[in-house]
This record gives C-alpha cells, structure tokens and sequence, in this order.
C-alpha cells in the first residue's frame, strides 16, 4: 500500500522525534469556522448589493443620512428621564381629573326637594291605625296632585325602576354611596341605566302600591342606611 506524501512526512516525523527521545503529536486538523464562513458570506452578499446600488451608495442623500446617523448621540439618561417626567405627568392628569370627579359628586347639603308640598308622615317611628300604613317610616311623604312632576335630586345613575312591592312604581337613582328612591309614582320618564342629572323630570306624582291618597315617598340611603331626608334636603 503506497503512502501519500502527506503520510510519508508524518511518518518521518514520528521516527525523528522517537530517536530524539520525544513525545510525536499529530498535528490538529483545521476546525471548521461557522462563524466565520457566515461572516465572509454576510460580506459577499452585502458587497453584491452595494455593487447593485452604487449609484445610491455614492448619492449626496445616502452620504447626508450616513452623517446624519453617525453624529446622533443617543443619551440612555435623557431617554429614561423623560420617559419617567411623561409618567409623572401622567399620573398628575389622572388626580386631577380624579379631583374634579370628587368635586362634581353630588354631598348631602347639595341634594335638592323633588316636590315642594306638604310632609304628611316624617322619617322614623310613627303610630298607625291603618294596616297599609308601617310603624317604621324609611322616609318622608309628601302630599301631591296626581300627574304632578316630580325632579332628580341628585346627579346620578337609574339603578332600578319597577312596579313590585308595598312601593308600587318607583325608581332608585344612585351615586357611589348615596341611593334614593321615589315611590307611589303614577309615572315614570326614565329607564334603568339611565343617567340622570339633577332637576331632570323622572316621574308624576301617584298612588300606586300599598298607599293612602296620592304623594310621594321619599327616602334617602347613605352608606347602606337609611337617614332623615329633612336633614339634608336644601331648604
């Protein structure tokens, strides 16, 4: 079997270094470099394209954005102070608007009459001789003419309207804490879900569910409880 001449050097080279009393070390074989191959073949590609676009390469604009890009400076402070001064800012439009939510909320001694007549049954425990008429009065009657209009007290949402119970037609318009219901309506303008502002017409004057003649009842709810209308309705 013949060798090649690579294998008659490496053979001579084995016999020289055994008679000089050394160790024979074959030589490591060149590793292939995927990087690097990729690396030239990134630069034949990019050398094709810019030979395919010279004319450009060579142009005034790409020379001017070639500038252009290398003289910006991009400072990491500045971008991260300013993105946290736009949080900032952010966050300060939001209380304000929250502020100006709380200021327009509706408060107690800004709840206005929904109809001016004459109380018939205050708030709290009363004597009763009729059966229709309840010991623990939840809110104030007042006396009216059927078809009279009747007005929201507050700014607020239409939580319920319905016909059921003791209270025949009536409606319960709420804001965040505070609900009021108007009851024995004969009718009523809104719709549940309704918003509704403050001196709007919801409803007339009634005698509907379990009353004695027409009028309204009204009762004021805070914080889940039910508190005398008288003491916080404008005079």
């Amino acid at each position: 079997m013949s060798l090649t001449n690579e294998e008659k050097i490496q053979k001579a080279e084995e016999i020289y270094y055994r008679r000089n009393g050394m160790n024979y070390k074959e030589p490591k074989k060149e590793k292939n470099h995927i990087l690097r191959n990729l690396f030239l073949l990134m630069l034949v590609i990019l050398s094709f394209l810019g030979y395919q676009n010279k004319e450009y390469l060579l142009s005034e604009e790409f020379k001017k954005q070639a500038k252009d890009f290398l003289n910006t400076k991009i400072n990491i402070n500045n971008l991260f102070n300013e993105k946290q001064e736009e949080t900032e800012n952010n966050l300060e439009v939001e209380n304000n608007i929250n502020e100006e939510k709380e200021e327009n909320l509706p408060t107690l001694d800004k709840i206005i009459w929904p109809y001016r007549g004459t109380i018939t049954s205050k708030f709290g425990t009363r004597n009763s001789t009729d059966s229709r008429v309840k010991s623990n009065h939840t809110g104030i009657d007042i006396a009216g003419n059927i078809g009279d209009k009747i007005v929201c007290s507050i700014d607020g949402n239409v939580t319920l309207v319905s016909e059921e119970g003791d209270l025949g037609k009536h409606v319960k318009i709420e804001n965040n804490d505070l609900a009021i219901v108007y009851a024995h309506c004969n009718e009523i303008f809104v719709e549940q879900g309704a918003q509704v502002k403050q001196n709007d017409e919801i409803g007339t004057i009634g005698s509907t569910g379990n009353s004695t003649g027409p009028h309204l009842h009204f009762e004021v709810i805070k914080n889940g409880e039910y508190i005398d209308p008288l003491t916080i309705l404008e005079e």
